[in-house]
Formats: C-alpha cells, sequence, structure tokens
C-alpha cells in the first residue's frame, strides 16, 4: 500500500466508527433504563417530593406510571393520576408549589432545589 492511500484509509476508518457508536439501537437502549417496571399503592408524603415526571408505555417502557423524585434524589414509581385520586392530587401540589416559586424567583425555603 502506498503511503498516498493511508490518509484516506484513515478517514474512512474514523467515518465508520463514529457510524457504529452513533446507531439508533444504543440510543434507544439508553431510554429504557430508567423505566418503571411496577407501580406502589402507597400514598407519598408531599413535603418529601420535589418533582415529578409521566412516563407512557412503549420506547422500553412496560408500564404507564408517574415517577416522583424526593429531595434526596429518589425515583418513587405511582400508578397514573386516573387511576389514584391521591397521584392527582400530589401532582397538582407539585405544580402549585412550582408557580408559587417561579413567583417569588425560588426565593422561599419550600423552593430550595427546584429552579433546577
Amino acid at each position: 500500500m502506498t503511503s498516498a492511500h493511508l490518509p484516506v484509509l484513515s478517514v474512512m476508518l474514523c467515518a465508520l466508527a463514529l457510524i457504529i457508536y452513533n446507531t439508533p439501537a444504543d440510543a434507544q437502549g439508553d431510554s429504557a433504563l430508567d423505566c418503571c417496571l411496577n407501580v406502589g399503592t402507597q400514598v407519598i408524603p408531599k413535603p418529601i417530593v420535589l418533582s415529578y415526571r409521566n412516563q407512557i408505555r412503549g420506547n422500553g417502557c412496560t408500564c404507564d406510571a408517574v415517577v416522583f423524585t424526593t429531595r434526596r434524589g429518589k425515583k418513587l414509581c405511582a400508578p397514573v393520576a386516573s387511576e389514584a385520586k391521591w397521584v392527582k392530587e400530589l401532582t397538582r401540589f407539585i405544580d402549585n408549589r412550582l408557580k408559587r416559586c417561579k413567583a417569588s424567583k425560588f426565593q422561599a425555603k419550600r423552593c430550595e432545589g427546584l429552579k433546577t
């Protein structure tokens, strides 16, 4: 092989490595790592909850759920709001607290950890 072909071969190998590294299978595999596999029925106390997100079935997740994040960073899985009244009340409480904290520019003690 001549030395003129080495730069071209190097560029082709780098491009191939980049294509293999960024395959869609890798991206889809990462999204399924943080799914609730089942949900708890125990009521979660309002003071320990910082935020929540809705998990929908699909993209590797096997069930619908509401994922609450505590002030200590724990993830707690609960049934969707349409299945449990306490979940609907808790999500409404969190939304109202976030709205009040935004209005006060996150100055109140109850707003610690919400700004991010």
